[in-house]
C-alpha cells in the first residue's frame, strides 16, 4: 500500500517538475493529488477485507496452534467465570470472533446457559445458530425471546419452526415455542411467513402480545394465512372478548 502511494507521488513530482508550462505543471500536480486521494480511499476500503483474508490465511497455516490456543482460552473462561461472569462472557465473544464453527457455537451456548441472563447484557443470537437441533440452543433462544424479543429474527424463527417437534419433547418446550411465536408478532412480515407456528401458540401468548397479533391481523388481514385469522378470532372470543366488551360498555 505504502509503495503504491510513494510511486504515485514520485511520478507526480516528476511530471510537475518537467512540465513545459505553468499550466502543465499545475495540471500534473492536480492529477497527482486526485490519484493520491483515490488510491488512499480505495486502500482504506480494501484494508478490512485484506486484513480478514490475511487472518484466515494465518489460521489455516497454524491450525494446531489455534486449536491449542482456543483450548487454553476456554480454560481461562472457566476460571474467569468463577470470579466475574461478565469478564467470562466478554472473553467468550472474543474467541467466537476468531473461530466460528458448530463446535465453538455449542460451547458458547453451553457457557451462556450457565449465566444468569439479563436484558441489559449484550446478548448475541444469530452468530450462534447451529446446523442441527441442540437442546441448549433451543432453551437459550427461548430465554432471549423473553428478555430481548427484538433479537428474534427470521433465521431464528425458522430454526425453531424446523425443530418444533424436537422442542415439544423438552420439559419447557411449550414455553420456548410460545416465547418465540410471541416475539415473532412484532412484525407483520413474520406473521405472514410463519402463520402455522403462530397459530399453534397464540392462545399461550401473554395478553399484550396476543392483542398486538389480533390488532395487526385486523389492520392487515392478508397477512393472516392458513387459518390464522380464524384461530386468533376464536381465542379472542374465548379469552378476551367479554373483558373488552365490559371495558368499553
Amino acid at each position: 500500500m505504502v509503495r503504491d502511494v510513494l510511486l504515485v507521488m514520485l511520478l507526480g513530482a516528476v511530471a510537475t517538475y518537467f512540465g513545459e508550462t505553468l499550466d502543465q505543471s499545475m495540471l500534473a500536480a492536480t492529477v497527482t493529488l486526485l490519484l493520491l486521494g483515490g488510491l488512499i480511499f480505495m486502500q482504506q476500503r480494501a484494508f478490512p477485507i485484506e486484513k480478514l483474508r490475511e487472518m484466515k490465511r494465518m489460521l489455516q497455516l497454524d491450525e494446531e496452534g489455534v486449536r491449542q490456543g482456543i483450548n487454553r482460552n476456554w480454560a481461562l473462561v472457566a476460571e474467569a467465570r468463577k470470579a466475574d461472569e461478565v469478564l467470562a462472557y466478554e472473553m467468550l465473544r472474543e474467541i467466537g470472533s476468531l473461530v466460528n464453527n458448530d463446535r465453538i457455537r455449542l460451547q458458547q451456548v453451553a457457557l451462556l446457559q450457565s449465566f444468569v441472563l439479563r436484558s441489559d447484557m449484550d446478548l448475541q443470537l444469530r452468530t450462534l445458530l447451529l446446523q442441527s437441533f441442540e437442546r441448549l440452543l433451543a432453551e437459550y433462544i427461548g430465554e432471549v425471546a423473553r428478555l430481548k424479543p427484538e433479537l428474534i429474527r427470521e433465521d431464528v424463527i425458522r430454526y425453531i419452526a424446523t425443530y418444533e417437534v424436537h422442542i415439544l419433547q423438552l420439559h419447557n418446550g411449550i414455553q420456548i415455542l410460545t416465547a418465540v411465536a410471541a416475539a415473532a408478532v412484532r412484525k407483520s412480515k413474520y406473521i405472514e411467513l410463519f402463520p402455522s407456528l403462530i397459530t399453534r401458540y397464540a392462545r399461550f401468548m401473554p395478553k399484550d402480545r396476543f392483542m398486538r397479533l389480533y390488532h395487526t391481523i385486523e389492520r392487515y388481514p392478508a397477512k393472516a394465512r392458513g387459518g390464522l385469522a380464524e384461530s386468533v378470532g376464536r381465542v379472542y372470543n374465548e379469552k378476551y372478548r367479554d373483558h373488552y366488551a365490559d371495558a368499553h360498555g
